[in-house]
């Protein structure tokens, strides 16, 4: 198996995370995708994280790579409960992902109206709203109670953390939220995030 990755994508870390705790035996190559017309033929989309698998199939985006990695490698970051179920893991799994690529999401939108665009063209009403949706899940991140073995929830929002460290230092999200920032400091000491802290 290819995984195209990247050292600064907080979507491809997640799977490099995933990667980094079962052990898994691949190649990961380094790209930069944006503008890259050759990796457009790995994925139409162009975005990071891409699976090539070893018949040619590839999987995009990072919540299939992270699921398919799971299963290859024998995981359980994916638990296995129907989504129906009362109390059901599954869902708050996949519901605390989706939160932390949300957050993902609204970094982006930043970095890329702030990097990117024109100062001309920059919109402060779409950053604006992106920073609010960083705070607004940030505070429900606040109460949540974390799971004792990761799920792909906590390496979603792990990654999310290191992301907005990274791309927006100027949030200080620790001071109002300490015991998001107390599971975040010891999230991420683990061996897989210290090796996939985005450079």
């Amino acid at each position: 198996m290819k995984l195209y990755s990247s050292p600064t994508s907080p979507y491809a870390r997640k799977a490099r995370v995933i990667v980094h705790e079962l052990g898994l035996d691949l190649d990961v190559i380094d790209i930069a995708a944006r503008g890259n017309v050759e990796y457009r033929r790995v994925n139409p989309l162009g975005k990071i994280p891409a699976l090539v698998l070893d018949d040619g199939a590839v999987l995009f985006d990072s919540p299939v790579v992270c699921e398919y990695l799971d299963k290859a490698g024998g995981g359980a970051f994916f638990p296995e409960d129907g989504m129906v179920q009362p109390d059901s893991r599954r869902r708050k799994a996949l519901t605390l992902q989706a939160l932390g690529d949300g957050v993902l999401d609204a970094v982006v939108t930043c970095v890329y109206e702030n990097r990117f665009r024109p100062a001309e063209h920059r919109s402060a009403e779409i950053v604006g709203y992106a920073r609010g949706a960083i705070a607004t899940a940030l505070d429900v991140l606040e109460g949540i109670t974390f799971a004792a073995e990761p799920t792909i929830g906590e390496i979603s929002v792990g990654c999310a953390l290191g992301f907005v460290d990274l791309r927006l230092p100027d949030l200080d999200w620790r001071a109002t939220r300490p015991r998001l920032a107390a599971w975040y400091e010891a999230f991420a000491r683990r061996p897989s995030m210290q090796a996939t802290v985005p450079r």
